[in-house]
């Protein structure tokens, strides 16, 4: 029966109980009456001074890892809530182990949990979450339900404020990529020789035949009027440029392979994870768009850990979809590799365009290798009509 039918009911008691003079119609009337009010006054204040908290165990990690989400719902006021409906969303690249989570639309994840919160009291529940690919993932919105303990009247209260975990690439083992047979990481032997840092300018110099004019320092040739050359800090670590190729078929019309993808951009974060180890410089350039922009991924070559989180946070947001060949990409930023760092190129479609490109790089004396990531995962899934299967 609706509130409102109770209301009109209890009226019509204490107006009958007025007419016929009949105290216990109107003691029942104005009973329903007060029921009716203070079940109002329960609902419309039952949301007041309470507060849900979401508490995330690591809001980074690597795919395939788990994350556990703590919930907690309190209620600081001395009106208890006989009952209160919980309905969380997430993600649904994440993979919750409860037994009341449910798809939504197939789009996410909803929780809900129905429990009562005394007066002054806080509750907890914990949830464990698989977090197998990568990407940012968001948690929330979340939508409290509650009332009156009769259940007269029903009040909705949306909490917009979202959380997310940011997945980095799964890292790949040895096995997967035998890195030190085709890269020189940690481990060698071989002797190393000082070369000049290009991101460590000590002081300029008279220019000289052969040098290039990405050496010219053009501040000091300036104010001696005459042509100088930069002179690098020289230095044994090296400085690793990644390029890495998001095309998956050599050909436009082959269809896209986002597992293809998804194993070069793996491997592209474990060597960022081992040149980092190394406390090597670490750069990444990709054919593909920049999160939340408009423009392709490209930064410089750096060190420390604000560079490699740099690095880290793009592979693990850049969409699996290329906005230019990967020679093109080789072509275009060839003159501006800087002296000294190493170049290594990574793709799931090598072609002959891009063994040439890497040729050019070496032969113009950059130090280049291309890491063929379709021979790391195997035969490629066959395509029906532009579509993998």
């Amino acid at each position: 029966m609706k509130p409102e039918l109770w209301l009109i009911a209890g009226g019509v008691l204490v107006l009958a109980g007025t007419v016929l003079h009949s105290y216990l119609l109107g003691a029942l009337g104005l009973l329903m009456l007060c029921v009716i009010g203070i079940a109002w006054l329960w609902a419309r204040y039952c949301f007041a001074r309470v507060s849900y908290r979401r508490s995330l165990s690591a809001d980074r990690v690597y795919a395939g890892e788990q994350v556990e989400l703590e919930v907690s719902l309190t209620n600081a006021k001395p009106l208890a809530l006989p009952w209160v409906r919980v309905s969380d969303r997430l993600d649904i690249q994440f993979r919750v182990h409860d037994p009341d989570a449910e798809e939504h639309f197939g789009r996410e994840w909803e929780i809900r949990r129905q429990l009562s919160v005394s007066w002054f009291e806080r509750v907890r529940w914990r949830y464990v979450v698989d977090c197998p690919r990568r990407g940012y993932h968001r948690i929330g919105p979340a939508v409290l339900k509650s009332g009156d303990p009769f259940g007269f009247f029903v009040r909705d209260l949306e909490l917009s404020e979202t959380q997310g975990v940011l997945v980095y690439p799964r890292l790949l083992s040895m096995e997967e990529v035998p890195l030190s047979q085709r890269f020189p990481f940690e481990g060698t032997t071989r002797s190393r020789t000082a070369l000049p840092d290009p991101m460590s300018p000590v002081g300029a110099r008279e220019y000289r035949e052969g040098d290039t004019w990405r050496q010219v320092h053009w501040r000091a040739s300036a104010k001696l009027a005459r042509l100088h050359s930069k002179v690098w800090m020289p230095t044994t670590e090296a400085n690793v440029l990644l390029f890495l190729d998001l095309n998956s078929r050599q050909h436009v019309y082959g269809g896209i392979d986002v597992d293809a993808i998804e194993h070069a951009i793996s491997a592209a974060s474990t060597l960022a994870h081992r040149i980092h180890s190394a406390r090597w410089g670490l750069g990444l350039y990709v054919n593909g768009i920049q999160p939340g922009a408009r423009h392709r991924v490209r930064i410089g070559v750096a060190r420390g850990d604000d560079a490699f989180a740099a690095v880290m946070e793009v592979l693990a947001r850049v969409p699996p979809y290329p906005v230019m060949r990967f020679e093109q990409l080789l072509r275009m930023e060839r003159h501006s590799i800087p002296w000294g760092v190493t170049v290594l190129a990574i793709t799931a479609a090598p072609n002959q365009e891009i063994r040439d490109q890497i040729s050019l790089y070496r032969r113009t004396g950059i130090r280049a290798d291309l890491l063929d990531t379709s021979e790391l995962a195997g035969e490629p899934a066959p395509v029906l009509n532009g579509v993998v299967a």
